[in-house]
């Protein structure tokens, strides 16, 4: 039982430490279990038309960072475990950082290397900024920290500081302060990447996790989410096993630990690395035997839920009634007490820098494309037209300060913890942030692959300026579209992130007892995809949502974005912006069945704002190959007295229904401006107008394997 030595643990520690990650993957099994069937309801609900999601009308970028697999490379000193070593540094394209003792071990192509874990770090050059970040870590830590810390004794007046959540500081060396920043800029890249990656998958496996990491904590009495939220299911587990423990390590094994006075803070944050280290080893092995092993019920799932998704969905809305009926006096009078006082004002705190940084990206495309398009006058090659869209890649100065712009203050971080109760203010950040910049790399994929089919060698100057000039116009229209929706998911989004927390804390634990009388209601047939939990969180998001919807329809004209398109409008109006968020909602929800007021329709689809054009079911193998014309009829070059394409056959208010599978898809009200990137028998849906189908002398439908009625 005596004191142990440095921050290592000691075998005994090393066996309790794993005893309890493997009780805490034990006790959560039963939740993912549980929240599978759920999520892939909600999915299957989503895929027939149950809910939908708002439109983008950007390509997406399926390889975002292209060209060579290296992004970045150096031979740095880099202080870790209390030294200063020289390490050759390589970010791969997959947004890896690899340490090694040389470049001639890579080159060599040993496997003689460490991955840095940079989930959820704070990269900065500042020295302040450091110390700020040191105290915060050790701020239970009594007396000075003192030691020899990352900053200490560095070899050049350049360092890159890096600060895991969980880890130990890392402190990078460069030579310059050019050097200095590029790196900064990619190593903020990566933690962007890593931080959003389970945001960006959105799948089945993905929703039913997160749901059950929020339903496991709910169960040990923490709402708030924080920090734990970002990562992969391996670190975002392993953050929540090692949150659990600080106190413990903090009470009572580091003061047993031997060390000097002057040695608090290194000890500390070595014990701390150590801790997660070991416990994401252990989680990174036996979740990933508990994901394959319900993830293999899935099928059976899947044909169930298939076969009988309507009498499930109506059983679903009739429980929601019931409860919104009985609880929505209770739920109003939670919402208007803890969430309306404070609602506006931090939606206001949220719009600025939210306002800020997408006026930023939009106005640095235009600048780039302002650029291509003077250089495309003097005839250069498509090579060098496209130049200045490298400027927009992973570790982009221009880019990195319209990012920043997205960074709330310090002080309204600390405003909202002491108001709401969260823990964390960064998810949301990096979140919005990752959203902008897969819409900039969205934008520009778009403009590349409509520039590559309209240009040709044998374009004239004049000519090859008009052809710019469409494709800019044509970009910019869809961007600005894309821009004003995602403004109003991200500011919707954060408002629930917030807001959600402190309502659950509330009525959870007063209405769980309550809630239980509803569970006679579930047939036992569905008893695995309808929870009542699961079923009263949805109402208690629903509720939540209506009130949020109103703010951001009362949103101040100063927070609206400057559209190029006047046909954009619109959407952009206060009546309207604001019915494009939630992202997805159900056309069967709970506030259709229920005559409740708290509970409305989330949304409405963005096509409705354009035309009155029927619901319709469309059929994967229809949804794939729309998709598959969906550039070549944006980006068709121009035929220039081609007898074949006239404005006679454009049809522009014409509507054409193609039949597949007893399925239809609506085909209608082209856009005029898109006759010069439209061919005959071709059709794509392009900013939520849906193109006729036409041929020579007669219109065509789209049907597969030439199957027509």
């Amino acid at each position: 039982m005596g004191g142990l030595h440095s921050g290592h643990l000691d075998a005994r520690q090393r066996k309790h430490l794993a005893g309890y990650t493997g009780a805490v993957l034990k006790d959560f099994a039963p939740h993912y279990q549980r929240q599978l069937p759920v999520a892939l309801l909600e999915h299957i609900q989503e895929e027939v038309g149950h809910r939908k999601g708002c439109d983008t009308r950007l390509l997406h970028n399926p390889d975002a960072v292209s060209g060579s697999d290296v992004v970045l490379e150096g031979n740095l000193q880099v202080f870790q475990d209390g030294k200063w070593r020289e390490r050759h540094l390589l970010v791969t394209k997959e947004f890896a950082v690899e340490s090694r003792d040389s470049k001639e071990v890579f080159e060599k192509g040993w496997e003689c290397k460490t991955t840095l874990i940079l989930t959820g770090s704070q990269v900065s050059t500042s020295l302040e900024e450091h110390c700020r970040l040191l105290d915060t870590m050790c701020q239970h830590i009594k007396g000075s920290q003192g030691g020899k810390m990352p900053f200490s004794e560095c070899p050049t007046e350049f360092p890159v500081f890096i600060h895991h959540p969980y880890l130990a500081p890392l402190c990078v060396a460069t030579n310059s302060k050019e050097t200095q920043l590029q790196w900064q800029r990619v190593l903020q890249s990566v933690v962007l990447h890593h931080s959003t990656v389970l945001q960006r998958k959105g799948n089945v496996e993905t929703r039913a996790f997160l749901e059950a990491v929020r339903f496991y904590r709910q169960e040990k009495g923490s709402y708030a989410t924080g920090v734990l939220a970002m990562g992969s299911e391996e670190e975002v587990l392993s953050s929540v096993i090692v949150e659990d423990l600080l106190p413990a390590l903090r009470d009572q094994l580091f003061p047993r630990l031997v060390h000097s006075k002057s040695k608090k803070g290194y000890v500390w944050l070595q014990l701390l690395s150590q801790v997660y280290s070991l416990v994401l080893s252990q989680v990174t092995v036996e979740l990933s035997v508990l994901m394959k092993e319900v993830t293999q019920r899935r099928p059976q799932l899947e044909r169930q839920i298939r076969s009988d998704l309507d009498q499930i969905s109506t059983l679903q809305d009739q429980i929601a009634q019931s409860i919104t009926d009985e609880m929505s006096l209770e739920i109003e009078q939670c919402v208007t007490r803890l969430v309306t006082p404070t609602l506006n004002s931090t939606y206001e705190e949220l719009a600025t820098p939210l306002h800020a940084g997408l006026a930023a990206i939009r106005q640095l495309f235009l600048d780039v494309c302002g650029d291509i398009i003077c250089t495309g006058c003097t005839g250069q090659s498509l090579q060098e037209l496209v130049s200045p869209l490298c400027s927009l890649g992973v570790g982009s100065a221009r880019l990195s300060d319209c990012l920043l712009l997205l960074e709330t203050a310090a002080e309204r971080q600390k405003g909202w913890q002491e108001s709401w109760g969260i823990e964390s203010c960064r998810p949301l950040v990096l979140q919005a942030q990752s959203a902008v910049q897969q819409l900039l790399e969205s934008a520009v994929f778009t403009f590349r692959r409509l520039l590559t089919l309209q240009f040709s060698y044998s374009l004239s100057p004049a000519q090859l300026s008009q052809a710019l000039q469409r494709v800019h116009d044509r970009v910019l229209k869809q961007l600005d579209h894309d821009l004003v929706v995602l403004q109003a998911q991200l500011a919707g989004d954060a408002l629930l992130h917030i807001a959600l927390p402190m309502l659950l804390k509330e009525l959870v634990p007063r209405c769980k007892l309550h809630l239980t009388k509803y569970e006679q209601m579930v047939f036992s047939d569905y008893s695995d995809f309808l929870h009542i939990d699961n079923i009263f969180h949805s109402v208690l998001k629903e509720a939540l949502t209506t009130e949020i919807r109103g703010v951001l329809k009362d949103t101040p004209k100063k927070y609206k974005l400057s559209l190029h398109c006047p046909s954009l409008a619109l959407l952009n109006t206060p009546e309207q912006s604001y019915s494009v968020w939630p992202a997805s909602s159900r056309d069967r929800s709970y506030s259709q069945l229920s005559g409740s007021t708290t509970l409305t329709s989330s949304t409405s689809s963005y096509e409705n704002l354009w035309t009155s054009t029927e619901d319709s079911t469309v059929d994967n193998s229809m949804t794939k190959q729309a998709d598959n014309l969906k550039t070549r009829a944006m980006c068709h070059p121009v035929h220039a007295g081609n007898p074949e394409f006239t404005t006679n056959q454009m049809c522009p208010n014409q509507r054409q229904w193609g039949q597949n599978k007893g399925r239809r898809v609506a085909v209608s009200n082209m856009d005029s401006s898109m006759q010069d990137f439209t061919t005959s028998g071709q059709a794509s849906r392009l900013n939520g107008d849906y193109i006729s189908l036409v041929g020579t002398g007669k219109d065509r439908h789209l049907f597969p394997e030439g199957k027509q009625q």
